[in-house]
């Protein structure tokens, strides 16, 4: 995710992964503390129940060679994050701290632990309104642009459902507010592209036109406008979003695309399909579901 990659980062993924997405290292720094604490005041019971885990996690998920393993075989660049929230630490590290307050009698040696950790916890990480408060524009809470740029592609398209690119954030974020809107590329191939480059051969797969595209558009490389055209072409792509000032503007240009519309900082493009088509969502109103009720009887 955001351009982490095993690949790129080797042994340095993990210590990447920590800073981005858990604020640095200082909550890592006291589950490792927290772990040292139960080892040597911890009960034999405690000991079972979180020493285990411990040592499970710090051979697996907190070491830097494993993503590096595993990555051999699948891909883990874009998922692999998430085993930092994993349940041992989330639990025992407020657990432990716990624990050292009340080891502690009623006093001003209590209230100084708990001063003490509660320091910890505050500069162990950032401040989550550091860089200021995002109020939401409306009530669906993305970008009012987005909704202006759905309304320019639709008015223009004249059709229910037409379908689109967008670059990153606006492809995760536009069907939140508008589902007929369908996207030329999904996660998982931006997922890809943000991550890395194309090779000639990916690029000649036919079967995945939208390497193309992404190729292109995500990571500037050098595509043949024909080849380009030929990838809207093959995923009905009719619209290209792009923010002002994009690498690619002229590129598109060139390719045939034309502008119909724009707002504060993007251009919407678009390019007339050689054989457009008439989208119709499958009926399934009949259909009877694998976990309806009628089969749970």
């Amino acid at each position: 995710m955001q351009g982490v990659n095993v690949f790129e980062n080797g042994i340095g993924y993990m210590l990447k992964c920590l800073n981005l997405y858990t604020s640095g290292t200082g909550y890592f720094a006291m589950y490792l503390l927290a772990v040292i604490f139960i080892l040597i005041k911890g009960d034999e019971r405690e000991r079972r129940i979180f020493l285990p885990q411990a040592v499970v996690l710090l051979v697996t998920v907190y070491n830097p060679f494993v993503p590096i393993v595993i990555d051999k075989f699948f891909d883990v660049s874009s998922e692999y994050y998430r085993l930092f929230w994993i349940a041992p630490v989330i639990v025992l590290v407020p657990y432990a701290a716990t624990k050292i307050i009340f080891d502690f009698s009623a006093g001003s040696k209590r209230i100084f632990s708990y001063v003490l950790i509660t320091a910890f916890f505050v500069l162990g990480g950032n401040f989550v309104y550091g860089k200021g408060i995002n109020v939401a524009h409306n009530i669906y809470k993305i970008p009012d642009e987005l909704i202006e740029i759905s309304d320019i592609i639709h008015k223009d398209s004249g059709t229910e459902y037409t379908r689109a690119f967008f670059e990153y954030e606006y492809n995760m974020e536009i069907r939140q507010y508008d589902p007929k809107m369908l996207l030329c590329i999904d996660r998982e191939d931006y997922l890809y592209a943000v991550n890395y480059s194309y090779t000639e051969e990916m690029l000649e797969d036919e079967s995945k036109p939208q390497n193309t595209i992404l190729a292109l558009l995500a990571r500037n490389q050098n595509v043949f406008e024909d080849d380009f055209t030929d990838a809207l072409d093959a995923t009905d792509t009719q619209y290209v979003v792009l923010t002002k000032g994009h690498p690619q503007t002229s590129f598109v240009k060139d390719a045939g695309l034309y502008e119909i519309g724009d707002t504060m900082y993007h251009t919407i493009f678009r390019y007339d399909l050689k054989e457009p088509k008439e989208y119709e969502l499958v009926d399934y109103s009949e259909a009877e579901h694998r976990f309806s009720y009628r089969r749970l009887k």
